[in-house]
């Protein structure tokens, strides 16, 4: 079976990589990107809410702090979605990374679509995080 299409989205942000580990551990937090509302916390570690693309979802993060790794899973309109987070050290700074794998259920070309968005997202946390 060959390789899935792949998208890696990126935010450097003027904020250590643990002030930026902990933002995102909060998935309340994840609001501020302006794509999910009403975040709440749902049973076996799931987080339910409204995404203005995925109507109704939820999600599960696997944090590990020591190397500060965010992997989540993402459930939304019939699709799954496994998202490999990383928030590494930047001199002062820090660098945010979120690699989609197309999920099964999307070409190609509707899987670049439906992360369009996701640049406005960081936009948002970005302003938030150096403001804050």
């Amino acid at each position: 079976m060959a390789p899935r299409q792949v998208i890696v989205k990126e935010l450097t942000v003027n904020k250590p990589a643990n002030q930026v580990f902990d933002f995102f551990s909060n998935v309340k937090n994840m609001e501020i990107g302006g794509a999910i509302k009403s975040v709440t916390k749902g049973e076996g570690g799931w987080w339910q809410f409204d995404h203005t693309v995925a109507g109704k979802g939820k999600m599960k993060v696997t944090p590990v702090s020591d190397f500060r790794i965010l992997d989540h899973e993402f459930v939304g309109t019939g699709l799954e979605w496994k998202v490999y987070v990383r928030v590494v050290p930047n001199r002062e700074g820090s660098t945010t990374t979120w690699t989609f794998m197309r999920p099964d259920g999307l070409t190609d070309g509707q899987f670049q679509e439906r992360l369009k968005g996701f640049d406005l997202e960081i936009n948002n946390w970005k302003k938030y995080l150096e403001e804050n």
